[in-house]
């Protein structure tokens, strides 16, 4: 068996989702790499972006994660995702395409397709950070 392509697996996943993407109230995204990854409309607007801004602008935690919090965000995404531990919900300073930060809540589901850790990711704007 040929080894899949990054844009292939995103691709494949993008469709899988297509369903959940479309209907879910949170925003949700699916994250391989800085380069492959997908998200729903309602994750784009949350950030200020639209899909094909959000889905191309990198990096990652420069642009989406308040500066104070990108260092937990990272910790739990290599730890529980990257390493297909398990799910972690918790709460972070997201921020805008115009700069602004919100406080957010994030469910980080490690998946794996095709031999790839995969982040699948439901985000929701809550009350204030505490």
């Amino acid at each position: 068996m040929r080894p899949s392509k990054p844009e292939d697996i995103i691709r494949e996943l993008a469709e899988q989702f297509r369903p959940i993407m479309e209907q879910s109230p949170d925003g949700v995204y699916l994250w391989l790499d800085e380069t492959h990854k997908v998200c729903n409309e309602q994750l784009a607007k949350l950030f200020g972006f639209t899909v094909e801004e959000w889905s191309a602008t990198q990096p990652f935690l420069d642009n989406f994660v308040a500066e104070e919090d990108r260092r937990m965000f990272s910790w739990n995404y290599h730890n529980r995702v990257a390493a297909l531990v398990f799910p972690v919900t918790f709460r972070f300073r997201g921020m805008r395409k115009d700069g602004s930060t919100f406080a957010a809540e994030t469910d980080m589901i490690p998946i794996s397709y095709r031999g790839e850790a995969v982040a699948y990711h439901f985000v929701r704007q809550v009350g204030r950070m505490t």
